[in-house]
């Protein structure tokens, strides 16, 4: 038993290690990323964000921003699906297997709605910037005319294809509200992870705030995300497998857990009833959470 802690002991510090050197090599970008917050939150109305559109009652913010960015209607449909998709297994489980079974099927109906929002996510964002260069040269077209900047977008957003046009028509519906145009595209930042939208709202806020020629900005910006999305698209292919491998690793504890719980749940019970096999499994679960973590961190960098 002593050896067993003092082992896990050693594998947690090295973890803690692990992270610190991980947390220096993103300084840099979290740096930059920071600066560029800060600059457009300091120009933020706060009356303006109550009136939020994206905001909705009783859900919180994270689960709304990830089900706007997986492309998921919010209503009560979608809400009467997921409740389905996750009661009815767990009730199924409840009702002829017991209390395990039930969680066991509740994991898995997690699994399947976490897999499936998160690839929804990822087929949209590869989608939203593969088509944003062309929509920043409609923007640029349209204010070389003499159009402002707002003018411009908007104009531009009706010949964005999807779902682009679908992303970037919420930003219309919170200038709608309330909002400016720099403050709605950092808003969309945050709800899609988009770095991207960031330096829009960056040069719009400059050319509402001073002025000046955004039309070149916008430009050079179209065509330096043309370049990031062919080298990172070539990056994506060379690391493909090693992606997989991470979700893969992630994934099939819990999912074996899962499925354990829900087709034999005593086999587990033995050990779940023994101080020594209550505690190894703790520790297993310690050790998968704080896995999952430095693979997702690794993956991220990629």
């Amino acid at each position: 038993m002593t050896f067993g802690l003092i082992a896990a002991a050693l594998v947690f510090i090295s973890l803690a290690v692990l992270l610190l050197g991980k947390s220096s090599e993103d300084e840099l970008r979290k740096r930059a990323e920071s600066r560029l917050d800060s600059a457009l939150s300091q120009a933020r109305d706060p009356l303006a964000l109550e009136k939020d559109p994206l905001r909705k009652k009783y859900i919180p913010q994270w689960i709304t921003d990830s089900l706007i960015s997986a492309g998921l209607v919010i209503d009560r449909t979608l809400g009467l699906r997921i409740g389905l998709i996750l009661l009815v297994p767990t009730l199924a489980g409840l009702v002829f297997r017991g209390l395990a079974s039930a969680i066991g099927a509740l994991m898995l109906a997690l699994l399947g709605v976490g897999a499936y929002v998160l690839y929804k996510q990822r087929k949209r964002r590869l989608q939203m910037l593969s088509q944003l260069p062309n929509f920043l040269d409609g923007v640029v077209r349209v204010s070389a005319v003499g159009y402002s900047l707002t003018v411009s977008f908007n104009t531009a957003l009706e010949n964005a294809e999807q779902p682009l046009k679908e992303a970037l028509g919420l930003a219309v519906q919170m200038q709608y509200a309330g909002l400016e145009l720099d403050q709605a595209m950092h808003r969309l930042a945050r709800v899609y992870g988009l770095t991207e939208f960031k330096l829009i709202a960056s040069v719009v806020a400059l050319a509402l705030n001073y002025g000046g020629k955004s039309d070149i900005l916008l430009g050079r910006l179209a065509q330096y995300l043309r370049d990031r999305e062919q080298h990172h698209q070539e990056m994506l292919a060379m690391s493909s497998e090693a992606r997989m491998s991470a979700v893969f690793m992630c994934c099939l504890t819990p999912a074996l857990a899962g499925i354990i719980l829900t087709l034999n749940p005593a086999y587990l019970g033995t050990m779940w009833n023994d101080d020594t096999g209550r505690m190894l499994l703790l520790l297993a679960a310690l050790l998968q959470v704080a896995g999952a973590a430095i693979i997702y961190r690794m993956v991220k960098s990629i």
